[in-house]
């Protein structure tokens, strides 16, 4: 397999092209001629490969052990795998499979003329770009030129929402749907619980509850309780009395780790007890308060999905990135085969059409491009860390 490189990465910062002149020079030739001829533009076969354009988002390159400083590539080493496989077994379509290197570091403009330099090679498909703000950038972009990306990590709404452009797919879960999140482990999971939602009255924490309350009525399983308390006090038994008085066994706390040990402290100690609460992301900030896992049966804290079987407190972003980058291409290359084209229309149909098996599991897609994934799961804190709860 031939691995080429667009750009070497040194210890000086990447070149800063003009975007006017490459985006709309480029962008605007290839699209242009396209519609000229009456169809969108798709992926191009670059000299009989099939062309897989690979970008990470190093921001700070790293000691090598060699006295030099490299950046760190996990999305292109993840593709570089799975391209050695498939050309292990003939390739694609009856193609060898080529990758190549970019890197946006986190910048929405590097991923811009990452972007414009794409088109003008004729990739087949791009991996990567797992900063939400080059991937938004870049979307737009390929899109227009009808190159298909799976973005491989960036959780920002605005990638698919509100403008879901096509051929562009996401590898990763949403960061506005915690709420769903949390309704849809409560109706798997807590089916016939007696849940209560309480919150500081925060703009925050008030938005948070009510998304959360829709959320578990769409899911069928309407709180028993939406209530509120007051931040900074130390004696919560007005909230203690409300939880009791609906007889709640469990709660549902976006707040503070230290206000909801003190809450659920107190119910425990007023006969009250809690068996199950459930925390947003912003309780996983910090070691949870001894009292506050003495005052419940379980503690669950919802955390991104990290695109592995393993929790998010155990992985490293590098190892995630690696494993995403690969399911990204498996995923697409099997929607290749399927279809029997490289044409990004017929893709497109497959992948939002069924789901492929990869290394992180079955992967589909829905109409605005997102992977049908859950985008947080339930995590305990076991053994020093955050680890998935099943």
């Amino acid at each position: 397999m031939v691995t080429t490189r667009f750009n070497t990465i040194t210890g000086r910062q990447p070149s800063r092209l003009p975007f006017g002149f490459v985006a709309l020079g480029v962008l605007g030739a290839l699209v242009g001629a396209a519609m000229l001829a009456g169809r969108p533009a798709i992926a191009q076969v670059s000299n009989g490969d099939v062309v897989i354009l690979a970008v990470d988002s190093s921001r700070i390159p790293e000691p090598d052990g060699a006295g030099h400083r490299v950046a760190l590539r996990p999305v292109g080493d993840g593709v570089e795998e799975v391209a050695r496989d498939l050309n292990q077994r003939g390739g694609l379509l009856g193609r060898r499979v080529r990758v190549t290197h970019e890197n946006d570091q986190c910048e929405a403009e590097e991923a811009a003329v990452i972007a414009a330099r794409a088109v003008a090679n004729g990739v087949s498909v791009v991996i990567g770009h797992p900063c939400s703000s080059g991937a938004i950038k870049a979307a737009a972009l390929y899109a227009q030129a009808g190159i298909l990306m799976i973005a491989t990590g960036p959780r920002h709404p605005r990638l698919t929402s509100p403008v879901a452009h096509r051929g562009i797919f996401r590898l990763a879960g949403r960061d506005d749907r915690q709420d769903e999140s949390i309704a849809t482990l409560i109706a798997a999971r807590f089916p016939t619980a007696r849940a209560a939602i309480i919150h500081d009255r925060s703009v925050q924490g008030r938005g948070m509850a009510e998304e959360i309350r829709r959320s578990m009525i769409a899911a069928q399983v309407p709180p028993a309780l939406v209530a509120t308390y007051t931040s900074g006090i130390k004696d919560h038994a007005a909230i203690v009395s409300e939880l009791a008085k609906a007889k709640a066994d469990l709660v549902v706390f976006p707040g503070q780790s230290f206000e909801a040990s003190m809450i659920l402290d107190q119910a425990d100690r007023a006969g009250a007890r809690i068996a199950t609460a459930i925390g947003t992301d912003v309780l996983a900030a910090d070691r949870p308060p001894a009292r506050l896992l003495a005052a419940v049966d379980a503690f669950l804290v919802m955390l991104p999905w990290p695109g592995t079987g393993e929790g998010a407190g155990g992985e490293k972003s590098e190892s995630t990135a690696h494993e995403l980058a690969a399911a990204a291409l498996e995923v697409w290359a099997a929607a290749v085969v399927e279809s029997g084209s490289l044409a990004t229309d017929r893709i497109t149909g497959v992948l939002e059409a069924s789901a492929h098996p990869t290394r992180v599991g079955a992967v589909r897609f829905d109409a605005k491009g997102d992977a049908v994934v859950p985008s947080y799961l339930p995590h305990v804190w076991r053994d020093g860390r955050w680890q998935a709860w099943h």
